[in-house]
């Protein structure tokens, strides 16, 4: 898709700087060295464009393997020409005939898979039988996060029934932390510890596995587990600071570790009009301007994942300035106050999320209590997504 057309047929349109991805990968790659860093790029990579983010990767010599939350996801990558190994981090999915083909196929198509429970690997044990081909598997362990995972008390009897498995062969296990982000490092501290001490028993007994994970973004440069050899890249791939204490930290560690923001999020004006000091503006009548006003209609809304948080408390770029968004968000439209920004015109670009002041996603998240996977996440997959520089 070219910009010209992106541009001038589209009412709104994401653009990815694949300079900043490649960018951020290297700056995690400098802390992990010869170490695997594996870009999770479920949710449509945060939002960002699963295809897109994948095509990106797949080019970069820096990224050995890719995660992605379900099957589908790992799938459609490779049906979009990405060959590089995948993990599955969650559910498989039931057991239906068309799910057991789409499960032959990751058997075939070096896509591993992670298990928990004795059920689901009974059942890829017989099913790699009756297909003649082997599962690899990451045997996850819950440490603390009380979702998916067997408890770290049993992991490792699980661990030794399902070496035990034919057709079933264990190529990682990991573990996930519940608050890497907080400045409270208490009950990371007592994750990592509960997950070492798997590793060390699994190491007592002869047993080592060759891939072991436990790390997001937050934690590649805050916490230093020894045994970790991959590295799950989740919002750092994009840009974005699980929180600013992570920021400080990092930071402080690495002087020279930067974040590039890499998705622009844009639209155009569809309308202009001036209104009447007193006016109300939008549904709910939530605004009424204070003064004889100049507005702009912007051609998104709820729809299209702007959210209805930033009703009367979000802003947009035009012209390089700030425009305040008044009245609440509609499905498709929101309304915003172009009073003082001189020489605009119906069709003129919006920034609605960018790497510029007013509008960066940090900043954003703090205007409508959201953090910032929830902001990039919710916007409609079916918006261009169109990979720039």
């Amino acid at each position: 898709m070219d910009n010209y057309h992106t541009h001038h047929t589209y009412h709104t349109w994401i653009e990815i700087s694949k300079k900043a991805i490649d960018h951020n990968i290297a700056q995690y790659k400098k802390l992990v060295g010869n170490k695997i860093i594996a870009p999770v790029i479920k949710g449509n990579a945060y939002g960002h464009g699963i295809v897109e983010i994948g095509r990106i990767c797949e080019k970069n010599k820096a990224i050995e393997w890719l995660c992605v939350a379900n099957l589908s996801e790992a799938l459609a990558l490779r049906k979009n020409g990405i060959k590089k190994p995948i993990l599955v981090l969650s559910y498989l999915g039931p057991l239906t005939p068309s799910n057991i083909k789409n499960l032959e196929i990751a058997a075939l198509q070096n896509i591993s898979l992670v298990v928990y429970d004795r059920g689901t690997v009974n059942y890829l044990s017989a099913l790699g039988k009756n297909i003649g081909k082997s599962f690899h598997v990451h045997i996850k362990i819950d440490t603390g996060l009380s979702r998916l995972g067997v408890d770290a008390h049993r992991a490792v009897d699980f661990v030794k029934y399902v070496r035990n498995l034919k057709r079933v062969t264990v190529e990682g296990i990991w573990t996930h932390f519940a608050e890497s982000p907080s400045e409270d490092r208490s009950f990371t501290d007592m994750q990592a510890h509960k997950f070492l001490q798997v590793i060390k028993d699994l190491e007592t007994m002869g047993i080592t596995i060759p891939i072991i994970h436990s790390c997001n973004s937050s934690g590649i440069s805050t916490v230093n587990l020894s045994c970790d050899n991959f590295f799950r890249l989740g919002i750092g791939l994009y840009g974005y600071w699980a929180s600013e204490y992570i920021k400080k930290i990092t930071q402080d560690i690495y002087p020279d570790f930067t974040l590039q923001p890499t998705l622009t999020w844009k639209s155009k004006i569809s309308c202009i009009k001036n209104i009447s000091k007193q006016s109300f503006v939008g549904y709910d009548r939530t605004y009424q301007a204070k003064r004889d006003s100049r507005i702009a209609v912007i051609s998104v809304g709820y729809y299209d994942g702007y959210d209805r948080r930033l009703s009367n408390n979000g802003r947009v770029i035009i012209n390089g300035q700030i425009a305040p968004i008044i009245g609440i968000v509609c499905m498709n439209v929101f309304t915003v106050d172009v009073t003082e920004i001189k020489n605009i015109n119906v069709g003129d670009e919006v920034i609605l999320i960018g790497n510029t002041n007013g509008v960066q996603v940090s900043e954003i998240a703090k205007l409508g209590n959201l953090n910032p996977r929830e902001i990039t996440t919710k916007i409609n997959p079916n918006t261009p997504r169109v990979i720039v520089d």
